[in-house]
């Protein structure tokens, strides 16, 4: 019984280092393709915000500004931004974001406005 316990404990061990992160990654890339599709927002793995203009093999064409579209690989794409809002609105202000009201927290206060 005693030589059972180390067994069992190295089992384990090796089941939540190596096993569960595997299927975690596969898990969630298999999300990513099922999801990724035109109109939604994502992040890259850069930190860059655009909207999904085209899915094309191993390609995404992102725009990441009114008239700015790049190219990128899928495997650069890091996080689908509300999935489920973005893809039965498509607007961005439905899905749960709020308007720049008169300026406020957009910016740095100017020192006259204590």
């Amino acid at each position: 019984m005693e030589a059972i316990l180390p067994i069992v404990l190295l089992v384990a061990a090796f089941y939540l280092l190596v096993l569960r992160p595997t299927q975690m990654r596969s898990r969630r890339a298999k999300d990513l393709n099922e999801n990724l599709r035109p109109g939604v927002e994502i992040i890259t793995t850069a930190g860059m915000l655009g909207t999904v203009l085209s899915v094309e093999d191993d390609e995404v064409r992102l725009e990441i500004a009114p008239g700015v579209v790049i190219r990128l690989l899928t495997g650069a794409v890091g996080k689908i931004l509300h999935p489920e809002n973005t893809a039965s609105t498509g607007d961005g202000a439905a899905a749960g974001e709020t308007a720049d009201e008169g300026g406020k927290g957009s910016g740095p206060a100017s020192p006259t406005s204590h």
